[in-house]
């Protein structure tokens, strides 16, 4: 099995007065189609985790903002994935909370087929490695937690 030790970086993106989260469906044309996520992807080299994910809300969901409305969730490592059961996603991941003043309209790249904003107990099961882990490991409560 070939591991991807590229780091990733995801934003799980909250609209408190509605009480929702934004996930995306990923396209019949790139790989994993048809899984749910949350938006972000690969940091690239020379990049930041921040800069990656102000650059991937941008190309996937064309969402314009700044390095200060993200609040960085901190990181899980490989040891952590690992311990969780998660052997094939073994890389460093970065998770940041983007809150939204209003539910919105993304605009989707090729990447993403649809999208939608979904209630905490009404989330998907066909999710990709990195959104099931920050489920996993208790992100959308935090989320709950801090926009309240």
């Amino acid at each position: 099995m070939k591991l991807n030790k590229q780091a990733g970086v995801w934003a799980i993106i909250y609209c408190p007065a509605a009480g929702t989260f934004l996930f995306g469906r990923r396209s019949e044309t790139v790989n994993k189609p048809g899984v749910w996520n949350f938006f972000g992807g690969h940091v690239d080299p020379g990049e930041t985790p921040q800069q990656a994910l102000l650059r991937e809300l941008s190309e996937e969901a064309g969402i314009e903002r700044k390095g200060d409305d993200l609040v960085h969730f901190g990181g899980v490592s490989d040891s952590e994935i690992q311990g969780l059961g998660y052997v094939e996603a073994l890389r460093e991941l970065h998770y940041y909370l983007l809150l939204a003043d209003s539910e919105f309209e993304p605009r989707l790249n090729h990447e993403h087929s649809e999208f939608r904003w979904l209630k905490p107990h009404n989330l998907p099961h066909n999710l990709n490695r990195p959104s099931a882990i920050a489920i996993n490991i208790g992100l959308i409560q935090k989320a709950l937690q801090l926009a309240a």
